[in-house]
Order: C-alpha cells, then structure tokens, then sequence
C-alpha cells in the first residue's frame, strides 16, 4: 500500500468521523500514518497542531507534501480522488457526484445530530431530557424509513448493483455503525431490514471488515421517566 500521509486522530481504534477515510483510503490501497500517543484534547491545543489546523479539530489530515484539510468528509473525498477506485468512489458524471454529497450532508445534517441526542445521555454525556429525546426518536424513525425506502431495490446508495459502496455507503455504513452501537436494538434492527442487508454487504466488502464491525446494542436502555413509570 502507498503511504498518502497523515491523519490525525486518535491511534488504535476508529473514531466516528474517520471510518470513512480508512475505508476511502482502503479500497484505494492507500496508507494513512496515525501519530502514535495523540491525545485528543491535549495534542490538538498545542502550538504545534494550531499552526497547522487552526481550529485543533479531528480529525485532521497532511499529505506527505504539506497540503493539508480538516473536516472529515472532505478528507475522505480527497483521499477517494487518489486512487484506482476514484471514478467508483467520486462518481463516474456530476449527477454521481451530487447524489454523494446529497447523502453524505443528510447523514451530517440530520441523521447525526438526532443519534447524538439520543446517545449522549445513555453515554452520560449529558443530562436527559424527555422533550428531546420524544422529538429525537420521532426524528430517527423518519430517516430510518428514508434509508430502508431508497435501499428497497438497489444494494448501494448511488453505484448500480455489483459496482462496489460510493463514499454516500462508507458515510451512511459509519453513521448506521453508531446507531446499531448506541440506539438501534436487536427489535428494532429487525423493522429495517434492507439497512441491515447494506450494512452486511458494506462490511464484507474487501478490507471494510473491521472498519464496520463492533458491537450492537441488543436492547436499548429506556428512558429514565419511562423506568419510574413502571
């Protein structure tokens, strides 16, 4: 595999925003080198790292020849354009390519922030709330079903069938990571089960195993007010 540089973010394990670029840089046969002993929080406020990334967010990435990007999306796109598999990844015409960065955004701007709602206190990082959580899990079921609808005749989210994931499948396969960790049980995974198909399907794809496979919550914790009612 080519070495296209480095990332940074934390070493032995995947952070959510950086399934995507391993898996992009994967079926590229790329390397990405991670800085060993980076600790979030730490690292990312030194001096150092701020004149690099000004914003000391993660991850963050630095080719071998200095160019350097933060957001995670746009780290997996440019890794995805550097590669065999680049018209697969990138799209093969410019409505490909927009119907990539329309999941891809749907997935940030809408999926992500009502997981993060409904993780976040069951993770205790943050106090309950029973309005949030009521409007959170109301939220999840529509862009649950919006999944299982697009995914009813097709097995990748943008390239025909047999044609391998687009960076819309190793988005989506991430965010479908975390709510089958934190949210989604064993019930509900069962009412969705083209998401399932595609999530199987993405992980058995050459070298996308590992990135996608960790545990799945088998029966989600219940609200607080709703164990005080029983």
């Amino acid at each position: 595999m080519t070495l296209i540089g480095t990332l940074y973010t934390v070493p032995g394990r995947f952070h959510p925003r950086t399934r995507k670029i391993f898996a992009a840089a994967r079926l590229n046969s790329l390397e990405l080198q991670v800085p060993e002993g980076f600790e979030p929080g730490e690292t990312n406020r030194t001096l150092e790292f701020l004149k690099k990334f000004p914003l000391g967010k993660i991850p963050a990435f630095e080719t071998l020849e200095g160019f350097k990007l933060a957001e995670s999306s746009a780290i997996a796109s440019y890794i995805a354009g550097h590669g065999p598999k680049g018209e697969q990844l990138l799209g093969a015409n410019p409505e490909d390519r927009a119907k990539n960065q329309q999941w891809i955004l749907f997935n940030e701007l809408h999926v992500e922030g009502t997981l993060y709602t409904l993780a976040a206190w069951r993770m205790e990082i943050e106090h309950y709330d029973a309005k949030k959580e009521e409007a959170a899990a109301k939220d999840l079921v529509r862009w649950l079903d919006y999944y299982e609808l697009h995914l009813s005749d097709r097995q990748w989210f943008v390239n025909a069938d047999g044609a391998g994931p687009s960076p819309a499948d190793l988005t989506t396969g991430g965010t479908v990571f975390a709510l089958y960790f934190a949210y989604v049980d064993a019930e509900m995974r069962k009412t969705y089960p083209k998401i399932f198909e595609f999530f199987e399907r993405l992980k058995q794809t050459a070298g996308m195993t590992d990135i996608y496979t960790g545990p799945m919550v088998e029966k989600r914790q219940p609200p607080p007010d709703r164990l005080q009612s029983h």
